[in-house]
């Protein structure tokens, strides 16, 4: 019994620290996004522009979420690619069903932007936690006997 409610603890400590770094990240990028429209628009197309600021807001998620949701320890650049394939894909996703709901079904705009959003925000925390984020068994016991072998543990 007290381990399920351990276990349960966690995972809403988690949650409420994925919301709130989720908000941080949600001003950042609003920041960046319009920083550099008003700093690049003369010079650099739309396009390039939201590129540029897709890879600064993701690259400062990875590593919020990195350090003070999932506190992870493992190699960054694996997890780098697959914050990667998570936010993509949700994307992708999120820009279908946004189709669907406006246009082929009619739902107004705000509403269906509110209703994908919030399923965003759920598909994106399992995704990180389930897959970004998700430790290697093997690994980690390979990591912790070399540590325990140097004098590390």
């Amino acid at each position: 019994m007290a381990a399920l409610l351990s276990a349960f603890l966690r995972t809403r400590v988690k949650t409420l620290r994925y919301l709130l770094v989720g908000g941080v990240n949600t001003a950042f990028g609003y920041c960046v996004n319009v920083g550099l429209y008003y700093a690049l628009h003369t010079q650099q197309q739309l396009f390039a522009i939201c590129l540029l600021a897709n890879v600064v807001c993701i690259t400062e998620a990875f590593f919020l979420h990195r350090l003070f949701v999932f506190k992870s320890r493992e190699p960054w650049l694996r997890e780098y690619l697959r914050c990667y394939a998570v936010y993509g894909s949700t994307m992708l996703v999120a820009t279908v069903a946004l189709w669907l709901l406006v246009d082929a079904l009619g739902v107004p705009f705000w509403f269906a932007q509110m209703l994908v959003l919030t399923i965003s925000v759920a598909v994106s925390f399992i995704g990180h936690d389930q897959f970004t984020f998700k430790k290697v068994r093997g690994e980690n016991e390979r990591q912790k006997a070399d540590h325990h072998r140097r004098g590390m543990l």
